[in-house]
């Protein structure tokens, strides 16, 4: 997932009043084609620090 979608993802999940998520499904982000080592939910945009 590309880090704009990532903050695409939190700003729509702050505008629902940033509801309990269980984040049941993270993918490896990128910024500039290039993987962060972060994790994101596909949900709400939560980032994971994958290491």
């Amino acid at each position: 997932m590309d880090s704009n979608e990532t903050t695409r993802l939190q700003e729509a999940w702050k505008a629902k009043g940033s509801p309990p998520c269980d984040h049941p499904h993270k993918e490896k982000e990128r910024h500039l084609g290039a993987q962060t080592g972060d994790k994101v939910c596909t949900t709400c945009g939560k980032e994971f620090w994958a290491g």
